[in-house]
């Protein structure tokens, strides 16, 4: 059965096709969750949560066809939640969980990781949306509740910090 009839019927009051439905994207959800909050057991309380508004709301979805980029704003809002709470991150280095092959890293791409992790929880969420899961611009902009704009200029400043702080590291490597 596809997602929208599973929405339709979950908006019914059908809760096992709630459960389906969520069963579908849950790995994304929690990919999401775990670039923001860096921290596997948080990640999946956001999760959780999200879920069970979710379900509490599931009939305020308008459309079924928006499911999951409503459903992803409902984990980053819960991921926003808890940053308020902790005010603090922990931070487990575990590579596979944030998308990326259990493959020995290269120096550039060690380099590349610390500069990401020393990023706002924001700014790391957008680049694994964008160049880990693929996502286009818009996509994110609608998932994120952010202008297409801004979204633009947070993923282009980024990525123009990290090249200005590759070009140096290079040089001194000799080139």
């Amino acid at each position: 059965m596809d997602q929208k009839m599973l929405i339709i019927r979950a908006q019914q009051g059908d809760t096992n096709s709630f459960a389906l439905a969520v069963q579908q994207i849950q790995d994304r959800s929690f990919r999401i969750a775990y670039s923001y909050l860096h921290d596997e057991g948080a990640s999946m309380d956001a999760v959780c949560d999200a879920v069970e508004k979710a379900l509490i709301n599931i009939k305020k979805l308008r459309d079924p066809d928006k499911f999951n980029t409503w459903f992803t704003r409902i984990v980053i809002n819960q991921c926003k939640i808890h940053l308020r709470k902790t005010k603090s991150l922990i931070y487990t280095e575990d590579e596979e969980m944030m998308g990326f092959a259990a493959s020995p890293l290269t120096d550039e791409m060690l380099d590349l990781h610390a500069m990401l992790d020393k990023q706002p929880p924001l700014i790391r969420m957008l680049i694994q949306m964008k160049y880990v899961q693929g996502y286009t611009l818009e996509e994110i902009a609608e998932m994120t509740d952010m202008p297409l704009g801004t979204v633009k200029t947070k993923i282009y400043n980024t990525i123009k910090l990290f090249k200005q702080q590759m070009v140096p590291e290079i040089k001194e490597a000799g080139c």
